[in-house]
């Protein structure tokens, strides 16, 4: 071979090695190459459908969105000791309009006073008596300047309830089914493994498996 062939060989050796060198190699392998597309697309990691309803914004959107009839069960408000024992150990009740409470929480705290409104779109209610002045009342020349403080419903307790036909049938309602209850977790009698029917037989039909008898 000579010279010149020689310097032909080397020069098509490097072009040829520098063409391999732009050419995309082969994917390797990989562990989940046995899985279909539709079971490679269905596995998406941090997608927990169970825990997006304890979430913050989810419970927050709920609360703020919530219906009308919904509005009223949120807006209940404790009732007190005597009433408790009156309606049968009633907790509490949705406040509505002519309810007497007292504040147990905020800087009305302890005021008593009879409920003259209820504002279930922003959650407050207005009790008698409890106002404060108006921003920029006097310098405006009214002769009104104070307005009904916003109270929540959850801070104040009802000592005097206002009672009509639906009101009492309500009442009368949660003292049976509380009732109802409390009769069942009184019946309900927990057996000692020695004396529970279904435990003897159990033990009874082991013993004789054990024994060959069966």
């Amino acid at each position: 071979m000579g010279r010149r062939s020689l310097v032909l060989v080397t020069v098509a050796a490097i072009c040829a090695g520098l063409c391999t060198a732009f050419v995309p190699s082969a994917p390797l392998p990989s562990c989940d190459s046995g899985l279909s597309t539709s079971r490679r697309q269905t596995i998406v990691m941090g997608n927990h459908r169970s825990s997006q309803a304890a979430r913050r914004r989810t419970s927050f959107l709920k609360h703020v969105k919530a219906p009308l009839h919904k509005r009223r069960t949120i807006m209940s408000s404790p009732l007190s000791k005597e009433l408790r024992a009156e309606h049968g150990g009633v907790r509490s009740i949705p406040v509505r309009t002519g309810d007497e409470v007292v504040v147990t929480a905020g800087d009305h705290r302890k005021k008593v006073g009879r409920v003259i409104g209820v504002d279930r779109k922003k959650y407050y209610i207005h009790v008698e008596g409890i106002t404060r002045e108006k921003a920029g009342g006097k310098e405006a020349g009214k002769t009104s300047t104070t307005i009904p403080v916003p109270i929540r419903a959850s801070s104040v307790r009802i000592t005097k309830l206002y009672l009509d036909k639906s009101r009492e049938a309500i009442l009368k309602r949660r003292a049976e089914g509380r009732a109802e209850l409390a009769a069942r977790k009184n019946n309900i009698q927990l057996a000692e493994p020695g004396q529970d029917p279904a435990w003897a037989e159990y033990q009874t039909t082991l013993t004789s498996i054990l024994d060959g008898s069966a």
